[in-house]
């Protein structure tokens, strides 16, 4: 990888964490699901900055070649994502559905409350 590659990823990445890091100030992302993607940049910079490192590891885990170990790394953080985020779906599902029962709860309530009241008029 040549210096001017890996200086205008570099430059990318930091302007990602950055990017993040000010939805994260401005409160329109939850700073766990920030954190995951830090994290990623993170590792996306460490292997910009020490791209023999990919090579290392590829040969270590018997992947034939660092594209292909980039890959994987890729396919494994996608994997990580989707499944927290699924996570958080399940309880914002559950939450609506709790919501939902205690609305309908309050205007049936409301509702007998009117009609005792309209009778008693």
């Amino acid at each position: 990888m040549s210096i001017k590659l890996q200086i205008l990823i570099i430059v990318v990445i930091l302007l990602a964490m950055l990017y993040i890091i000010n939805h994260v100030r401005k409160k329109s992302i939850d700073f766990r699901y920030a954190l995951l993607w830090l994290f990623v940049c993170l590792g996306v910079l460490i292997l910009t900055i020490f791209p023999k490192l990919l090579t290392l590891l590829a040969k270590v885990l018997g992947i034939a070649s660092p594209v292909n170990m980039l890959f994987f790394l890729g396919f494994c953080f996608s994997i990580v994502i989707i499944f927290t985020l699924s996570i958080a779906l399940s309880n914002l599902t559950d939450k609506v559905k709790k919501l939902a029962q205690e609305i309908a709860i309050i205007r049936k309530d409301m509702y007998e409350r009117y009609n005792s009241n309209k009778e008693n008029s």
